[in-house]
């Protein structure tokens, strides 16, 4: 009777580490990885595709903004290029019944870009930094719209968007 005993416990140990022994073997080998069957998506550079290959490429298309701009013959609106979206393409309408002729001055380096551009009444432009010769972008930072009304009060609004390539702002 103590040798069925004895049998029985000695085959009970054996089984339980076949069982711990087996799973080990068959998951340790999946963690090893096959330099062939490598994906490259996580080392391959953002800027490249390749034909056929289903990686895609981020664009930096950020920073939209926006404002209406309301109030005395005067007025100011801002806005800010973040870094590496120098692109930029505004929508600068007129909402009111004189004309009003607008500034865009980059306010850390005092550059203007937009110098007294005319909108007629119920008028709208549209501005491309790629169109006014700025093919490598504006500078990053904040930026100033002064709208001028001459005699009257100024009624306009203006949308922008930034971008990382020209492509982004057309």
């Amino acid at each position: 009777m103590k040798k069925k005993h004895l049998i029985a416990s000695a085959l009970s140990l054996g089984l339980l580490g076949g069982a711990i022994a087996v799973p080990s073997a068959i998951f340790a080998d999946s963690d090893v990885t096959d330099s062939a069957n490598t994906s490259t998506t996580a080392t391959q550079d953002a800027g490249t595709t390749i034909t056929g290959d289903h990686v895609v490429t981020p664009q930096n298309v950020g920073n939209t903004f926006g404002s209406r701009v309301q109030g005395g013959a005067t007025v100011q609106s801002s806005f800010d290029v973040p870094r590496g979206y120098g692109h930029v393409k505004l929508t600068l309408k007129n909402n009111s019944s004189y004309p009003v002729r607008v500034s865009l001055l980059h306010n850390d380096s005092g550059k203007e870009y937009i110098s007294g551009t005319r909108i007629s009444p119920g008028s709208s432009i549209t501005w491309r930094s790629t169109d006014e010769g700025y093919t490598d972008g504006l500078r990053s930072g904040s930026y100033t719209l002064q709208w001028r009304g001459g005699d009257y009060n100024v009624n306009a609004e203006f949308n922008g968007i930034a971008g990382s390539r020209p492509a982004d702002i057309r």
